[in-house]
């Protein structure tokens, strides 16, 4: 009987969470004052968060920030659930844009990156994905650095299914992977299960060599997951030897 019970108020506190979570996306979508409060409020709390983090990046042995930095257009590519990191990882970059959804997360997303100081290239896989094209195409010609998530923005999770492989290699773009780890952080129930820096954390980024794309975009792709994958194993493992 107790059982039941638990279970029970399980699914209660479930309603309630995804009823709390419905009636603020509502207001998040149809009230521009929400809106706005709310990509303020996450803003103020990721400078916070960064502020009070120790941080530790870690460059390839043959290149440094600002060998990355010195680029002449690139693409930078990190799974969708370590987005939150981006915006302090890239502050000392010159040129840099990021790729954001333009469905309501996306747009919330949109405002803080750019009181984060960058640029927003809006579109995405599944909307308006030849003017997202189009604008990433013109930005890495330009000698911009845009970051890109390969598994966003509605997954499945670690699968890429973007073309950013398929554009480095077309118009001879370096295709940098890199990947986080962090001793402190929420963990949103989300597709991707995104996780959000706490205050006076640990926080690790390694980046990957540029990857040499062979011009068949499946083998690109998987080249681009294991990479990812393996980027992010290595992370953890520096946090984890933190926590020791």
């Amino acid at each position: 009987m107790m059982h039941v019970l638990e279970y029970q108020k399980q699914l209660e506190n479930l309603y309630k969470y995804k009823m709390i979570k419905k009636y603020f996306k509502h207001f998040l979508k149809n009230s521009n004052l929400v809106h706005k409060l709310s990509a303020g409020i996450l803003f103020l709390y990721l400078k916070l968060a960064y502020l009070t983090s120790i941080w530790e990046i870690i460059y390839p042995e043959e290149m440094d920030r600002w060998q990355m930095n010195a680029h002449d257009g690139a693409l930078f590519a990190m799974w969708h659930n370590r987005l939150a990191f981006s915006m302090h990882i890239f502050m000392r970059y010159d040129k840099v844009s990021g790729l954001a959804s333009p469905h309501t997360d996306g747009k919330l997303l949109t405002d803080i990156i750019k009181y984060m100081g960058y640029n927003v290239i809006e579109g995405s896989t599944n909307r308006n994905p030849t003017g997202a094209l189009r604008s990433i195409i013109a930005a890495i010609n330009s000698g911009e650095k845009v970051t890109i998530t390969p598994d966003g923005p509605r997954g499945p999770v670690y699968k890429v299914n973007s073309a950013i492989t398929k554009l480095g290699y077309k118009y001879n773009k370096p295709v940098i992977p890199l990947s986080v780890a962090a001793t402190k952080y929420f963990q949103l129930k989300s597709w991707d299960r995104m996780m959000i820096p706490k205050l006076f954390g640990k926080i690790t980024v390694i980046f990957g060599s540029p990857l040499t794309l062979s011009g068949n975009e499946v083998k690109d792709n998987e080249l681009l997951e294991k990479t990812l994958m393996s980027l992010s194993k290595q992370a953890e493992s520096k946090i984890k030897s933190k926590l020791n």
